[in-house]
């Protein structure tokens, strides 16, 4: 099965990061996704968890677009 995207279709870019706000991916991650394999899926997603954790430490990043 492959590995699923981490979209949460809030798609905008952070200028300063240049970091997808939703998904926390690169443009080049975004852009690469589809054609990627498995292990680069994961290892994206490996990624994407610590700069998450780095950039969102409480979690709620997309509830503030929500709201």
């Amino acid at each position: 099965m492959a590995v699923a995207s981490p979209c949460i279709n809030i798609c905008q870019m952070d200028a300063t990061s240049g970091l997808c706000r939703g998904c926390f991916r690169t443009l080049d991650e975004i852009a690469t996704w589809a054609g990627a394999s498995d292990e680069t899926r994961l290892a994206v997603l490996a990624e994407v968890e610590q700069r998450r954790v780095a950039h969102d430490p409480w979690g709620d990043a997309a509830d503030s677009f929500c709201k």
